[in-house]
């Protein structure tokens, strides 16, 4: 399986030569070629016998206990001493949970972003996948509610209200060392997130692979991920999601993380778009070749 970016329909890939941008300075997100995202989707090239094209959506998740921690000691003292603890005198940051302010960001993100591209589109995307980690759980659930609650009849289930989205394990953040990158125990997360309730209404499900891990299985306390390290597992995890999702699913949605987004453009031979912010996202029109028999 093959899988790389398409230039020409937002300002992160405007042209086949187009450089990493500041996503500080710039807007990455603005359509380049088309008046909404309903004319942008239907641009896009057909499906051949080998081939696919999907609308890809990542989601950075908001801040996490993790984020403000590293924003109040210094990133220097976080990477050389308080990443590698627990938590401190404020809370923990294992496996970190939002912050109150990264739970107004993330709704920030389904009121101002989400919901005018399903307001343009008509329909959710086809496909939920989200990285284990708590911090991005929650994303997904507090993003996304304002366009379940406007638009409940859209999910594929509206009589059981059951929102559906898969968890893939190798979407996850930079591994070792940073105890915020560490997941508690899977049946820790199942009794804390399963069948979440979200204030629209609905309920939803995290579909995870068979035979999924209690403990964390990848993380390693003496060894941080490099980033070739990285691009390896990424290209495992994009390969795990594009599998998963049929031909029908042409519209995808990943919450993650900022080091997951940066991989994922890699692997697709994207331009970077540097200084991600949390809660912020970045969408690619993808074309998956799937190798034949």
């Amino acid at each position: 399986m093959d899988f790389v970016a398409l230039p020409g329909y937002f300002s992160s890939f405007e042209k086949e030569d187009s450089p990493a941008l500041d996503s500080t300075l710039v807007d990455h997100n603005v359509l380049v070629a088309h008046d909404d995202w309903k004319q942008l989707y239907n641009s896009i090239p057909k499906d051949t016998e080998d081939t696919q094209y999907k609308l890809l959506l990542l989601a950075r998740h908001g801040q996490g206990y993790h984020n403000y921690s590293m924003q109040k000691y210094g990133e220097q003292l976080w990477d050389d001493y308080w990443s590698l603890l627990e938590g401190d005198e404020g809370g923990s940051w294992l496996d970190a949970r939002l912050t109150d302010v990264g739970k107004q960001q993330v709704s920030n993100t389904g009121e101002t972003i989400l919901l005018p591209i399903i307001d343009q589109l008509g329909f959710l995307p086809h496909i939920f996948f989200n990285s284990p980690m708590r911090r991005c759980l929650e994303t997904f659930a507090y993003s996304w509610d304002h366009v379940f609650t406007k638009y409940p009849n859209l999910i594929n289930d509206p009589q059981a209200k059951l929102i559906q989205n898969n968890v893939i394990e190798n979407l996850r953040e930079t591994l070792g060392s940073h105890t915020c990158d560490k997941r508690v125990n899977h049946s820790e997360a199942v009794e804390e997130y399963q069948n979440f309730k979200t204030k629209s209404g609905h309920t939803i499900n995290w579909n995870y692979e068979p035979n999924y891990s209690e403990p964390d299985a990848l993380w390693e306390k003496e060894h941080r991920e490099t980033p070739d390290e990285m691009d390896i597992r990424t290209r495992k995890g994009l390969e795990q999601l594009f599998q998963q999702a049929t031909a029908d699913d042409k519209f995808l949605s990943l919450t993650c993380h900022e080091g997951v987004i940066n991989s994922v453009l890699r692997n697709l031979k994207h331009p970077g778009v540097k200084k991600l912010q949390t809660s912020k996202t970045v969408a690619v029109v993808v074309k998956v070749t799937r190798a034949t028999a």
